[in-house]
């Protein structure tokens, strides 16, 4: 199994090569065969999403407003005076940053918005949405906080900005539509955004095929005032499209989409019966937030969203501010729990993946792989560091050598010197950074 782990502290991308029942936090289980630090910048350039847009290029934005265009290659470990026969053979991960873009963020348009936001913070802008255009393969559209809708060209393996457009801000998410796709790529094809956030209802937009123009063409409308005639807090988390209702009127906009707001509320929307949702089911206890939503028992397409048009037994994976990660139904029912309070801090990152592996991260350092099905755990890493994505480029598992004497395999405890150093260095940094702080206050 190998993933690419993204690591606020250092701005790292670390590289973990395990095998199944891999545990870290218990020091006679199995550990991770190899560790490895890439492309470390700091805090303040911290990777906030990557997307995988080959199988040897990589895309992952900043929260210094760059995007990177990352190639992967597979190159032979270092084994120094390791005897080979008793080493597990398999290659590591090297990561070249080949092409990138900046200024892509902006916070002014977030300062005037603070004012009226439940968040007591100063705003920071960020990246919300990182993702390949469906159809394409040069085309890459990152969406930001602020509102800025990116799209970037990707030609002869160098990144450039296309075009620009801005919606509506905040937002807290850009989910692009792709269950209906033209298997050919033609100029004409358009692309198909929702986004919403804070104060900021769901909304719909078409990008022409040229990415030259935007035009907005649905937008939901909020649920009726509480029974104290209050008006219910706007707040949509996340969304997931569903193929569009079948024998539908061609005359209307014909989308279906499932949102999780702020509240832990889950929704329904069908487009063609109008702009409020169909259904509205409370999954989370009161004062509680919710900031995942992934559904987990149907077929995907390859941005998670939902190849079917039905509502009803659907099973969804959420995630809240606090530290755990449940199992749904439609029904508003608890399946069950990821991690079995294994989890000790707020999950920043969850992910479905292939329909078998659930990754999750956050602020507990540790990145961790469950079985979809059973939600047992099959591996957990420690990486010293609050998690903010993940990828997993492969699930094989590595042959252990035996040992001749014991005949049982060996349980690989070994840490990489490099990798070491270069996480003693970053701590030490860290600490003169604080005490630097500490004594200009």
């Amino acid at each position: 199994m190998r993933l690419l782990v993204a690591c606020d502290d250092s701005g790292s991308i670390k590289e973990v090569v395990c095998n199944r029942k891999t545990d870290t936090s218990i020091q006679k289980a199995l550990q991770p065969l190899h560790v490895g630090v890439h492309l470390s910048e700091g805090l303040h350039s911290r990777v906030q999403d990557m997307a995988l847009i080959s199988e040897t290029l990589l895309v992952v934005s900043r929260a210094n407003g760059l995007v990177q265009l990352i190639e992967i290659n597979q190159v032979a470990r270092d084994l120094g005076d390791k005897n080979v026969d008793l080493e597990p053979k398999f290659e590591i991960s090297d990561l070249k940053v080949i092409s990138s873009v900046q200024g892509l963020l902006d916070d002014a348009p977030l300062l005037s918005i603070h004012k009226n936001s439940k968040k007591r913070s100063k705003p920071r802008d960020g990246f919300v949405a990182l993702r390949l255009v469906p159809g394409y393969t040069n085309r890459i559209l990152c969406a930001t906080k602020s509102g800025q809708i990116h799209i970037l060209s990707l030609h002869d393996r160098s990144l450039q900005i296309l075009k620009s457009h801005r919606v509506t801000a905040p937002l807290e998410f850009a989910q692009i539509y792709d269950n209906v796709v033209s298997k050919q790529k033609k100029k004409s094809t358009s692309v198909t955004l929702a986004y919403g956030g804070e104060e900021n209802l769901v909304k719909i937009v078409r990008i022409s095929g040229n990415f030259e123009t935007m035009e907005k063409i649905w937008e939901a409308k909020n649920v009726s005032n509480d029974r104290l005639d209050l008006k219910v807090p706007v707040w949509p988390m996340k969304l997931r499209f569903l193929d569009p209702v079948p024998d539908a009127d061609s005359s209307k906009v014909n989308f279906q989409f499932v949102t999780i707001n702020h509240l832990g509320h889950l929704r329904n929307y069908q487009t063609t019966r109008g702009r409020k949702p169909i259904s509205s089911q409370p999954l989370l206890a009161k004062n509680e937030i919710a900031t995942q939503l992934q559904v987990i028992n149907c077929d995907l397409t390859p941005l998670n969203n939902v190849k079917s048009a039905r509502f009803d037994d659907l099973k969804f994976v959420i995630a809240d501010s606090k530290k755990n990660v449940l199992s749904v139904d439609s029904s508003a029912n608890v399946l069950g729990k990821f991690g079995n309070g294994d989890i000790t801090g707020s999950p920043s990152f969850v992910n479905v993946v292939d329909q078998k592996y659930l990754l999750e991260g956050g602020l507990d350092s540790y990145a961790r792989v469950f079985d979809v099905s059973s939600r047992e755990p099959l591996c957990k890493c420690y990486m010293g560091a609050k998690l903010s994505s993940m990828l997993l480029l492969d699930d094989e598992e590595i042959d252990l050598p035996q040992s001749e004497t014991t005949g049982k395999k060996r349980v690989f405890k070994q840490r990489d010197e490099k990798v070491e150093a270069i996480e003693n260095e970053e701590i030490w940094q860290a600490l003169e950074s604080s005490a630097k702080k500490a004594k200009k206050d």
